[in-house]
């Protein structure tokens, strides 16, 4: 029943400083060009960065929305929300966000047992809570409620791809009440209201996971994913499992787990990842267990084994007060996000739960609700350049013919001036100035560094900030189709800039 493999982990660590240096060793020479296929590439890591000059990476945080929390706690069978980390996503074939949540008793409503909770939304702001009439609720069925003592913890996905359309929505879920089906446990449904258990559950006992974990799926091998909070002491960790068919899970291995260079409180207490631009992100719970205090850091990853913190180790998701929302005190304890993050309209789309209360306050003392933090689409991290800077490839063979930015002015946003002169000295240099609103050009070079006849940056039109992706070209109307096969380098040279990914067609 529990194919889980060899239990022992195995620590995968990703490298003390991932994307700490912003200029890179020279690219060794004989190492074969590096394949960039058609689609999405981000500048997370350093796949695409051989050497930089007067460029630096910037961590971007997500803005938290002005109407914080968009979720609250308004129905009688509801104590305290929380998203542990529950799932949230637009789901493109009904045009509808969708919302899965627990609700967790509190002193005030000590009679809320602990619950799955379904909610819609047209806009994901408005969240509706429909009577789904499955689960008794002092009497009645007339609630949000799709499932009961669910211990805690749960993610789901939608796969479209099942051949059983009853087998579409896919949910784990941490069971404990009862202590012979102690562990995940799985149920299948076809519209994620009504869920049908796995009947030989638990599929990973409570002896080989810990009580903290999320789920995504591979887009090309189709494999699912299971991130959880490892069970080795003394401290937390993350591993990993892998299923084929969402039952039999396997090889746990140990993936992320707390080093010398982070402070000596730090634990991870989760691993919010899922696929983006051709490779992983993860959000990292990050649990400072002096302070009780718990925010997170962005990671990344190629394999979905060896992750990388990217950045300094900065936070990503900040607690409050940080933000200019209405409400900024509902995430000042904790803030962790909702599994599988998802694009929409440009934008990425990260709910989480925010707490006022630390992590050691009894359960029922709790305050949890849910909040929306929105990024610019590939924009969590950027290479950013105030006076001209540069970033060099490697050796590359594009698997395209046309080259587009993904990129802003690093004065896209007018500043608050608290005399007219400043609103005046702005004006006369950014507004009036097309080239200080912050430009890229790029240079196409051989595999010696020299730069192609026709392609030198001189000849690139510069692009400045516009729509999501602009296309890159040079004199004449050109793009890379007069480039041919051969193996080449890009030079991004840019100015006032921040650059946040490229595109290939």
């Amino acid at each position: 029943m529990n194919n889980l493999g060899r239990i022992t982990p195995v620590l995968l660590f990703a490298g003390l400083f991932g994307a700490l240096s912003c200029t890179s060793a020279p690219v060794e020479e004989g190492l074969p060009p590096i394949e960039v296929g058609p689609g999405t590439h981000l500048f997370v890591d350093d796949r695409l960065v051989a050497e930089t000059d007067r460029v630096w990476r910037s961590l971007n945080r997500p803005a938290k929305h002005r109407e914080n929390p968009v979720v609250k706690p308004d129905r009688p069978w509801e104590g305290y929300l929380v998203l542990q980390p529950g799932t949230v996503i637009w789901d493109e074939e009904d045009q509808l966000f969708k919302m899965w949540y627990n609700t967790i008793g509190t002193h005030r409503r000590p009679y809320v047992e602990d619950y799955l909770c379904y909610a819609t939304s047209r806009d994901g702001l408005a969240w509706e809570k429909p009577d789904l009439g499955l689960v008794e609720f002092r009497g009645s069925k007339k609630n949000n409620i799709f499932l009961k003592w669910s211990g805690w913890t749960h993610a789901l996905l939608k796969d479209p791809s099942d051949p059983d359309p009853k087998r579409r929505y896919k949910l784990v879920y941490w069971q404990t009440h009862d202590m012979d089906r102690c562990g995940i446990s799985v149920a299948f449904s076809a519209d994620g209201k009504e869920w049908t258990d796995y009947p030989e559950n638990p599929v990973v006992p409570c002896w080989a996971t810990g009580d903290t974990f999320s789920v995504t799926q591979d887009p090309d091998s189709g494999q699912f994913l299971l991130y959880h909070k490892t069970i080795s002491r003394p401290i937390r960790k993350v591993s990993r499992l892998v299923s084929d068919d969402f039952i039999q899970w396997r090889d746990s291995q140990q993936v992320l787990d707390p080093d010398p260079f982070d402070p000596p409180d730090t634990e991870f207490y989760g691993l919010s990842a899922f696929p983006y631009a051709g490779q992983y992100l993860g959000i990292l719970w990050v649990y400072h267990t002096y302070t009780q205090f718990m925010d997170s850091q962005l990671v990344s990853s190629r394999d979905g084994l060896e992750w990388e913190r990217s950045v300094g180790r900065r936070r990503f998701m900040k607690l409050a007060p940080d933000g200019n929302y209405r409400n900024d005190v509902f995430d000042s304890g904790m803030a962790y996000p909702s599994s599988n993050p998802f694009l929409k309209d440009g934008k990425v789309w990260i709910y989480y739960s925010g707490f006022t209360n630390l992590h050691n306050a009894p359960s029922r003392d709790h305050n949890g609700q849910i909040g929306l933090g929105t990024l610019r689409q590939d924009g969590f991290v950027s290479f950013d350049a105030t006076s001209e800077g540069w970033i060099l490839t490697p050796p590359l063979n594009l698997g395209g013919s046309t080259l587009s930015v993904n990129m802003t002015s690093m004065t896209e946003k007018r500043p608050n001036f608290p005399r007219d002169s400043g609103k005046e000295l702005y004006s006369k240099l950014y507004t009036n100035n097309p080239s200080a609103r912050g430009y890229v050009r790029v240079e196409v070079q051989s595999t010696d560094g020299v730069a192609l006849a026709g392609y030198e940056a001189s000849n690139c039109k510069p692009v400045h900030h516009g729509d999501l992706y602009q296309k890159v070209t040079w004199e004449g109307d050109r793009d890379l189709s007069g480039v041919g096969d051969r193996p080449i380098r890009l030079k991004f040279l840019l100015g006032n800039a921040k650059l946040y990914s490229i595109r290939v067609d």
